[in-house]
């Protein structure tokens, strides 16, 4: 049976429903402890009129440009689409928009802002061909121009580096891509340090990702206007994980991806934080192999931790954090379409690094999964495992599925309670506390309730490699 490749889901349990527990080898479940307080620490501040910025200003979006981006997106759900940059295209280019101005200390200053009419985010491709370690990169949007993320040289070097070890060449191996700070603009200004001359710094951005879904959420005012406030997408079935209380701990192994690939297409999935067997808070981090299986991809990852609703259906979100380092990749592969990376930034506090289990699980077990539909606030399903199953990919947007085989990759999981939509790709399947399997896609949804989705079997993921992290073979 063929099932689109496009609709992604994950799931969660009810309060009271009995769930098996696990059946053998595996971990369970722990939370990160409490770290120094990163509120404390002094935020970035902005140099004010010191910095002299050139203004990019693209045309708008053509709207049939944007929509055939859409529908090419293939498996993940794409949310940004490729836009060139004709007036920083070159390095030469670049270097000539650059105005530097002198700052107290004797460091140089200059920046460059893109705007994109029409979007709600814009990251910036910056394409590196020399930069020097002390130099500081600093991205913010003229919206917040206060609320700015900085990273060194050094660190942008070395996650470039990345990218050529793991073979990348060309732009791919070469590009940073600036955070997204939720607006249509990008200013990514540049201080070099005292000693520094201009010309080591050799860098073009002749692409910017356009956001064009509208990832955050409405006002108290825009609620109200609803026809029904306090609930998000009434006619949809998707359930709001905060109204359930069971397995809260897991709630906070989940994060929302971000990501972006060489060409400038954006997309989000979901992942899912994992502990191993040294208990020692590793950052693992679990998605799916459609969503993530190159280095650069993995580069470019800015995950959202905590996001979710402050109660039942309020449609509200409780305080979040985002991280935007990246992340290293470890294991990818399409037999269970599962990838394990590395996160580059140490997750907030609070966090949990989720359980697993490595047993294949018997028909009609149990589970249940955790997911950020369409990029929005943490949701759940619940369901049962229904039968095994052997995947292949037959085009870019759909998969063949050969139902009943033992040893196939695949868990086909029938929904009983609740579903979603794109953005849940690689959310985890968990049985009981622990991680079982990751999300492909399938044909369950709030239109089609009598389909199924498609898990990668952890069991198979873990024979695959993935204990090499997880379960290594000198643990305590």
């Amino acid at each position: 049976m063929k099932y689109s490749k496009y609709a992604m889901y994950g799931l969660f349990c009810l309060t009271g429903l009995a769930v098996a527990q696990p059946m053998g080898s595996g971990v369970d479940s722990i939370v990160a402890p409490e770290a120094a307080d990163e509120s404390a620490q002094a935020a970035p501040v902005s140099l004010g009129a010191a910095v002299r910025t050139r203004f990019v200003v693209l045309p708008a979006l053509d709207e049939e440009e944007m929509l055939a981006g859409m529908q090419a997106a293939g498996p993940a759900l794409q949310i940004g689409a490729a836009r060139p940059v004709a007036a920083t295209s070159s390095v030469a280019q670049t270097s000539s928009a650059l105005d530097w101005a002198a700052l107290p200390g004797g460091e140089l200053v200059a920046a460059i802002n893109i705007q994109s009419p029409g979007a709600y985010g814009l990251r910036a491709g910056v394409l590196v061909e020399s930069l020097p370690d002390g130099a500081l990169l600093r991205v913010y949007s003229q919206e917040h121009p206060d609320a700015i993320i900085e990273h060194h040289g050094a660190e942008i070097n070395a996650l470039l580096a990345l990218n050529k070890q793991a073979g990348e060449t060309g732009a791919a191996a070469n590009t940073w891509w600036t955070p997204e700070v939720g607006a249509g603009d990008a200013t990514v200004e540049v201080v070099l340090p005292v000693g520094t001359a201009p010309e080591a710094l050799r860098m073009s951005v002749p692409l910017v990702s356009h956001i064009y879904q509208n990832l955050s959420l409405p006002t108290d005012a825009e609620w109200a206007d609803m026809p029904q406030p306090g609930t998000a997408q009434a006619e949809s079935c998707q359930l709001d994980a905060t109204c359930s209380t069971a397995h809260p701990v897991l709630r906070n192994a989940v994060a929302r991806m971000l990501y972006t690939r060489p060409d400038g297409l954006s997309y989000l999935c979901t992942g899912t934080l994992l502990n191993n067997t040294r208990n020692n808070f590793v950052p693992f981090f679990l998605t799916a192999n459609h969503c993530i299986s190159e280095q650069s991809a993995a580069s470019s990852l800015q995950t959202r931790w905590f996001y979710r609703s402050t109660s039942c259906d309020s449609g509200v979100a409780r305080p979040h954090a985002t991280r935007h380092e990246g992340a290293t990749l470890l294991l990818a592969t399409d037999k269970t379409d599962s990838t394990l990376l590395r996160l580059n930034e140490r997750p907030p506090a609070g966090v949990t690094f989720a359980g697993w289990d490595e047993n294949l699980l018997p028909i009609d077990a149990p589970i249940h999964s955790l997911h950020h539909p369409r990029g929005g606030l943490l949701k759940y399903h619940v369901g049962m495992v229904d039968n095994y199953a052997a995947c292949e990919s037959d085009s870019e947007t759909t998969f063949q599925c050969q139902v009943g085989d033992a040893n196939g990759g695949y868990y086909r999981v029938r929904m009983t309670e609740g579903a979603a939509e794109g953005g849940s790709s690689g959310s985890a399947l968990f049985l009981g506390d622990r991680v079982v399997g990751t999300l492909w896609g399938g044909s369950h949804s709030c239109t089609a309730l009598i389909g199924f989705n498609f898990y990668g079997r952890l069991d198979l993921f873990f024979a695959e490699g993935a204990s090499r992290w997880l379960a290594p073979a000198n643990a305590l």
